[in-house]
């Protein structure tokens, strides 16, 4: 790993797994325990992730950019028993972890971890190696991830060992890893893709990580124009603010990135072209759901590529495009785009009814309305549920109507998406106040940062008299949406 700092071997980075899995292990934390991780791209990130999978234990990856309300409410979902996270969260969290009743251990990287906490490095450190590794079956849980999903409340997606690798060895196989390619790793670690297409691809395969805790778009450019770095996954977001932070120029880059990977959301042809031509690399676009490993399809060197498309199913992963009632549609019909295989989640942690309800006949319903052409090519045409996908993340308007309508001086909400140039779509609240209100789209602005991740924040908050209503009395989103908000 190439880190702000420093290098690690493989060497090292073994025996740092091996003796942070001691260190947990003297803790009390063991086979099926959940340990929540929640730092950004630092070598630690990687050495908690796989010291809980030494120990049988079950890894809940956590959003660096959630606030602590909403890093509570994960916690307390998933059970967790172990927290790993860097110091610069903790100041927001700790005022929420006394009423969590499963979280028994605190585990902070930084240079002064609070009372009460157990710091990571020395935990690392003072423990010995742990040569064991437990006794794992395919079919245990391996990882919770959580996501909107396909209806606005959060959830765990149960992951198991066998789902995790049978994606890590199909994509392996059509990115023609080896241990001579070098991943930029600029994408969350936490983000599903992050930790597939980018770490476990790396440690499954010997090749390196550099690693950028956080995206800051002129280290990245560096990188890529400079560094032997000959592997870049991100999300469509990411390569529009690459653009716009290059200086144009007609020369190649030193050291050519052989292969980018764009997933998450559409990326224009316009912007794959630039980026191409830009660094002098080639782009496949695939198609990722977290309840899937998260990689469905892929355009791939095989079968080749369709700009624009999600190609073609990975090895072992089916798919198709059905109707209201599960029937498949005909090429070039657009219905909702259903996956059955290898990567496909165990269900929804503490949510049988809504697992049932994604889950049905061995098929997963993803929400996402698509088409099929002849060739075999699969094409993503719109959300079949209204969430919101910012730079590769996905915001569901219920979660933000919930903070404004607690506001006292909000009377009625509603949370449209909106598009943009650099992130794809952006959030709108179209708001309408009580009688004699007197707070401002500043203060909304910010009562909203204080209490959700800044990325689900509204760019934009207009106000209004009144909302349209459908005939059934429900406020006419698509209206709000055609009528530019």
């Amino acid at each position: 790993m190439i880190y702000p700092g420093g290098e690690i071997n493989w060497r090292t980075l073994h025996e740092a797994v091996r003796r942070l899995a001691h260190g947990l292990q003297k803790l009390g934390i063991g086979r099926d325990d959940r340990i929540a991780v929640m730092l950004p791209n630092v070598p630690h990130f990687v050495m908690a992730y796989y010291a809980a999978l030494r120990l049988g234990a079950v890894v809940v990856p956590v959003n660096t950019m959630y606030k602590g309300r909403e890093t509570a409410w994960l916690l307390e979902d998933s059970e967790a028993k172990a927290l790993v996270v860097w110091e610069g969260m903790w100041d927001e969290l700790a005022r929420h972890l006394p009423v969590l009743d499963a979280l028994k251990v605190a585990v902070v990287l930084g240079e002064a971890p609070p009372p009460g906490t157990v710091s990571l490095t020395r935990l690392i450190a003072r423990s010995t190696p742990l040569n064991d590794i437990a006794d794992i079956e395919g079919t245990d849980l391996a990882l919770i991830q959580y996501t909107s999903g396909v209806t606005g409340t959060p959830k765990g997606v149960e992951l198991t060992h066998s789902n995790i690798l049978s994606n890590v060895n199909a994509c392996r196989e059509i990115m023609r890893v080896t241990d001579e390619d070098v991943f930029l790793a600029a994408l969350p670690l936490f983000h599903p893709m992050g930790q597939t297409v980018i770490m476990h691809l790396a440690i499954s395969t010997g090749a390196a990580m550099e690693l950028h805790p956080k995206f800051e778009p002129q280290s990245v450019v560096r990188s890529l124009e400079s560094s032997s770095t000959t592997l870049f996954p991100a999300v469509p977001s990411m390569f529009r603010i690459l653009l716009n932070h290059c200086e144009p120029t007609e020369e190649k880059p030193s050291h050519p990135v052989r292969l980018c990977v764009s997933g998450g959301d559409r990326i224009e042809e316009e912007v794959l072209k630039e980026f191409e031509r830009r660094f002098s690399t080639y782009i496949l676009e695939c198609y990722i759901t977290a309840e899937t490993s998260p990689v469905v399809s892929f355009n791939q060197w095989r079968t080749g590529r369709r700009v624009g498309s999600l190609g073609h199913p990975i090895p072992g992963v089916e798919m198709k495009v059905v109707d209201e009632k599960g029937f498949e549609v005909s090429i070039g019909e657009v219905g909702e785009i259903v996956v059955k295989g290898s990567g496909v989640m165990r269900g929804y942690i503490n949510r049988p009814r809504i697992t049932s309800e994604v889950l049905r006949n061995g098929w997963f319903h993803t929400g996402d309305l698509g088409k099929m052409d002849i060739n075999g090519f699969f094409y993503l045409v719109d959300r079949l549920h209204h969430r919101i996908v910012k730079g590769g993340f996905s915001i569901y308007p219920s979660e933000v109507e919930a903070v404004l309508e607690a506001h006292p001086d909000v009377k009625d909400v509603a949370v449209i998406p909106v598009q943009d140039e650099i992130m794809g779509q952006e959030v709108k609240a179209c708001v309408v106040l009580k009688p004699n209100a007197t707070v401002t789209t500043e203060q909304l602005s910010e009562y909203c940062r204080e209490r959700m991740a800044r990325y689900k924040v509204p760019a934009v908050i207009r106000f209004y008299k009144d909302l349209p209503l459908t005939p059934t009395g429900r406020v006419d989103k698509v209206e709000l949406i055609r009528s530019g908000g």
